[in-house]
């Protein structure tokens, strides 16, 4: 009953604050709509209402080229951790498309630690279908369920059961592309606008990401050799990270979450959010980190410098996209600190389970 009541808590005064918050600042979610650190070109409010606009107009709404679409806390303070992040709360206000992303990943991972295979790949279908790519997530959310199916009577083999729960993936896919065709009428029209989007990165707008600059910097005969080797480059992650934690799927998805906080093409804060939220359940790792004070410096250096030098930039005209870009590597780089310095501490963690008479040996040296 204390549980159900701190859940009560914890979800009434996110709710709440939520509420407050658009009540007394009734200007603060419109302005947040149109800040490149929330608001990006696959999921801007603005752009939404633009679609729907021009849909209910009887025009396609991709004419326009802007609609595309071991110690642990216990459940209730990782809700509380995530809740009310600010960055979380921004994502809110601005009216992000990316909290159904969010949605679909939490509601992912919580099935698949809950042994709901089914709803997990459901859920990663829905996430993949908003965003494209939650797909990434696939390979260690499916051994993350099969971790518990093994540990019950007459385990399935590894190998059929990853061969089923694609199809099942790919099913669900193909019902909401099905449905979307339906609505739309046009579905070539719609992957193209909505998957090739993410893919090509057509739209340079300015964002919390290393791809805009680059791209705008590239030459065009460059483009799509260097946009492949930016795909890879997000895609190998995938296969290095399950390799070496496959005993720890649960810990596999929250790096990557942390990697496409970085090096996705269209990062915001919301998908630096996701990865913060998920750092409690290793709230084990913490003593064994070491870059924990520079990590926070620079995320917290950026995210107040940000905007001064967005705004530097395009309203005072005093100063180019270099001020903003600079203090997006920060960004970047803080992000990275943490997440390298994360997956140092599960490696060491890993090894003093490992070799317990070792670690003791190095105690008495110190």
């Amino acid at each position: 009953m204390a549980i159900d009541r701190r859940k009560v808590v914890v979800f009434g005064a996110a709710f709440v604050l939520r509420l407050l918050l658009t009540c007394l600042f009734p200007s603060l979610p419109d302005l947040l709509t149109g800040r490149v650190e929330v608001s990006t070109p696959v999921n801007s409010f603005k752009r939404l209402q633009e679609g729907l606009f021009l849909y209910i107009g009887n025009v396609s709404p991709y004419d326009g080229g802007v609609f595309h679409q071991h110690v642990r806390w216990d459940g209730v303070s990782v809700a509380a951790w995530f809740l009310f992040n600010p960055f979380t709360i921004a994502t809110c206000l601005a009216r992000s498309t990316s909290v159904f992303t969010t949605s679909g990943i939490l509601f992912a991972v919580s099935n698949a630690v809950g042994g709901n295979s089914i709803n997990a790949m459901l859920a990663l279908g829905f996430a993949f279908y908003l965003s494209l790519y939650p797909a990434l997530l696939f390979i260690p959310l499916v051994l993350l369920c099969y971790d518990l199916r093994a540990q019950g009577p007459n385990p399935p083999k590894i190998a059929i059961y990853v061969v089923q729960h694609g199809g099942l993936l790919l099913a669900s896919i193909a019902g909401l592309l099905g449905l979307s065709y339906l609505i739309t009428g046009n579905f070539w029209e719609f992957i193209s606008a909505t998957y090739g989007f993410h893919l090509l990165v057509p739209d340079l707008t300015p964002n919390v990401g290393l791809w805009w600059y680059f791209f705008i910097e590239m030459f065009d005969s460059f483009r799509e050799f260097f946009i492949g080797v930016f795909w890879l480059h997000l895609a190998s992650y995938v296969g290095g990270l399950t390799a070496r934690f496959q005993r720890q799927p649960l810990f596999v998805i929250a790096s990557l979450l942390g990697v496409f906080a970085i090096f996705k093409p269209y990062p915001s804060i919301s998908d630096a959010s996701l990865f913060f939220a998920m750092l409690p359940l290793y709230r084990h790792l913490f003593p064994l980190m070491r870059y924990t004070f520079f990590a926070i410096s620079a995320i917290l250096y950026s995210s107040l410098l940000g905007p001064a030098f967005y705004h530097l930039w395009i309203y005072a005209g005093s100063g180019n996209a270099n001020f903003f870009y600079a203090i997006t590597l920060v960004w970047s780089l803080g992000l990275s600190i943490l997440l390298a310095d994360t997956v140092f501490a599960a490696l060491r963690d890993e090894w003093e389970q490992e070799n317990p008479e070792k670690q003791g040996a190095e105690v008495r040296q110190v």
